[in-house]
């Protein structure tokens, strides 16, 4: 297949794999990554499904990035260095802002490393960013270890999955069905 124009900025020139990203101008796909780094500011390039749009809003701030081509979440960074008590809560700023479509939720949850070697986890347990928030994304870390923790400029501290919601519609009524559970709740079903 012949390009209808060759950006400066692609590496590929007439060698284009297939991907899940796809240039515009040369209507052929691009593998994800190699699309999104360093071609994430090209044009000629758009998301497959929807486009996450990000601003950053420090210095320091850093754009999330997947660990591997497979990971399902990026990686969100902090823009200074802290050091997190036993047993505190602290904000921790991205730097960040998020645009995304109406329809889709931005869920923040904790690092499995940072879980496992320290008990850094979420204030929250789930962070939830909504669609139409357009504030600085901010991180409730918690240590449930025994020990500070201190991180430095540029770290990860959590990682960031894009979710698709449900088109769901609330109604009250009287009765709901019923189910062989029924009302049955905490350990109902065994141990």
């Amino acid at each position: 297949m012949g390009l209808k124009q060759t950006c400066n900025r692609c590496k590929y020139g007439e060698e284009i794999i297939r991907g899940d990203y796809k240039c515009e101008i040369q209507e052929v796909k691009i593998a994800r990554d190699e699309a999104l780094y360093p071609f994430r500011e090209c044009d000629y390039f758009v998301f497959k499904g929807i486009t996450l749009k990000i601003k950053k809003l420090h210095k320091n701030a850093e754009m999330p990035k997947r660990a591997t081509a497979e990971s399902a979440g990026f990686d969100l960074h902090c823009v200074e260095s802290f050091t997190i008590e036993a047993g505190e809560h602290r904000p921790v700023p991205t730097g960040l802002a998020f645009e995304f479509p109406p329809g889709y939720v931005m869920l923040l949850y904790p690092r499995s490393g940072n879980a496992k070697r320290y008990g850094i986890t979420l204030s929250n347990a789930v962070g939830v960013v909504d669609s139409d928030y357009r504030g600085e994304v901010v991180v409730l870390l918690y240590n449930s270890g025994t020990k500070p923790v201190s991180f430095q400029t540029g770290d990860r501290i959590a990682q960031a999955i894009i979710h698709r919601l449900p088109d769901i519609e609330i109604v009250e009524c009287d009765e709901i069905s019923d189910t062989e559970r029924g009302q049955g709740g905490f350990g109902s079903t065994g141990s």
